[in-house]
């Protein structure tokens, strides 16, 4: 193995002008052909196996067929693997250790190129410096020379000798430097032609064989990558839509829309996971998994529209008691059917679930759903959350806060302000509360599930 590079390369350059390792090179090279002369290996046998005509069946037919085709691909293998260990080298060559025989060397691979410019560049970097440290010398006689004749001491004659023989030697260590920089130049240049036909080897290639990407391998990579971001938008837009419903107003908008986002790419996904499954990228439990998490999330949204229907048909019962129409005989009536109702939930409808699924698609497409999600709908939603702190908005935005989906969250919202205006008379808001709230729990439970398989999947 070759010691460490030198790292003082004054005068020529601040730093090493020529970096590499090329004994790493070389084992790199040597692996290289391993692999090459390996695979060279499976494709005689494949090529054997290929041209086999004693097995006379369809089964032979079909199987000589694959055998080609695999051949094919392995010759392609083992030509780019051959190609490489050739451009960088499995052994390096060395051309001695005077300048004239690396410099008039026949051009070898990288590896060896790069030992043959770093062993220029090092016979410069030591010239250099002698050439350096000669020239200083001179120059510091011709100044004690110089502070010698102002003062008028010893012989002119020798003085003036001596002064010549001294400028002509800082003369030839500057033709010296200027020679170990042409000399360093030389092998930079070396290093950068066999790097240049190392590369064009490489890509010359790969640019065009059996093991060249093709259509279909760039739209298997686009699928992938579609995949992965449906995949981190469904679940970031679904865990900040669960987390928003409970602010009046503005929360309902905002979730819906958040909500239709994340189902959205959760269908794409599954589409994206089809395709892969299809192109054997992907395996059939992946495609079964995620499409249970869109039927959980389905179910869930499903059972947070049942919190929703529950939660505004009581406060319609409410607002009809608000208007004060009623007599007292049917105010009692209605509290009494109020109170019954506010302790039965109705469960799913038929098609809640796949509506659920497929409303979202369109939903997402409706000027509706980016207008409610962004109306300017804050000032009231300030003056609910005032009203329900007793003036004070942060009271009322921590009273605001529950655990009840966004179609519910609005509506037991309401209630609880309108409990305030219509006094004791009876409406068991807390029990309304409660009764939206589990229910919403509970699908808020089966959307994260989804959302969890949809995401391990």
């Amino acid at each position: 193995m070759a010691g460490a590079r030198p790292r003082d390369w004054q005068p020529l350059a601040d730093q090493d002008p020529v970096p590499g390792d090329p004994d790493r090179l070389e084992q790199l090279g040597r692996k290289l052909r391993k692999t090459a002369d390996e695979l060279e290996r499976q494709v005689r046998h494949l090529k054997a196996a290929s041209e086999v005509t004693s097995w006379d069946s369809d089964a032979g037919k079909e199987f000589r067929e694959k055998a080609k085709k695999c051949r094919g691909r392995l010759e392609a293998a083992h030509k780019r693997y051959k190609t490489v260990a050739d451009a960088v080298g499995d052994r390096i060559v060395d051309h001695g250790a005077d300048y004239e025989s690396n410099a008039s060397a026949p051009p070898g691979s990288y590896a060896t190129e790069l030992h043959r410019a770093q062993r220029i560049a090092e016979i410069a970097r030591q010239e250099a410096q002698e050439a350096e440290a000669d020239k200083s010398a001179a120059k510091k006689s011709l100044d004690g020379l110089s502070g010698k004749s102002d003062k008028g001491d010893g012989a002119k004659g020798d003085d003036k000798g001596r002064k010549e023989k001294l400028e002509d030697r800082a003369e030839a260590a500057g033709k010296s430097l200027e020679a170990a920089r042409n000399k360093l130049e030389k092998a930079q240049s070396i290093r950068d032609e066999a790097a240049r036909k190392a590369r064009d080897a490489i890509d010359d290639v790969i640019s065009d064989d059996a093991l060249k990407d093709g259509f279909w391998d760039d739209f298997s990579q686009a699928v992938e990558v579609v995949a992965k971001w449906t995949e981190d938008i469904s679940k970031w837009a679904g865990i900040v839509a669960l987390a928003v419903g409970w602010i009046p107003i503005v929360g309902q908008g905002l979730a819906g829309f958040l909500g239709a986002v994340s189902m959205v790419a959760t269908i794409v996904n599954i589409a994206c996971t089809a395709i892969q499954v299809g192109m054997g990228d992907e395996s059939w439990t992946a495609l079964a998994t995620a499409a249970v998490g869109l039927l959980m999330m389905g179910a869930g949204k499903a059972m947070s529209k049942v919190s929703g229907r529950y939660a505004k048909g009581l406060l319609e019962r409410m607002q009809l008691a608000k208007g004060g129409k009623a007599t007292p005989r049917q105010m009692k009536r209605n509290r009494q059917k109020f109170n019954r109702d506010a302790g039965m939930i109705d469960g799913l409808q038929k098609g809640d679930i796949s509506k659920s699924i497929r409303e979202p698609v369109t939903e997402l497409f409706k000027g509706s759903t980016w207008k409610d999600a962004f109306k300017g709908g804050y000032g009231e939603s300030r003056r609910m959350m005032k009203d329900l702190g007793d003036g004070n908005a942060w009271k009322g935005a921590a009273k605001s806060l529950t655990l009840a989906d966004s179609s519910a969250a609005a509506s037991l919202n309401e209630a609880k302000h309108l409990g305030k205006s219509l006094g004791d008379v009876g409406f068991d808001v807390n029990k309304m509360s409660r009764g939206a709230t589990r229910l919403s729990v509970a699908g808020s439970g089966v959307t994260a599930g989804g959302l969890f398989i949809d995401e391990v999947s």
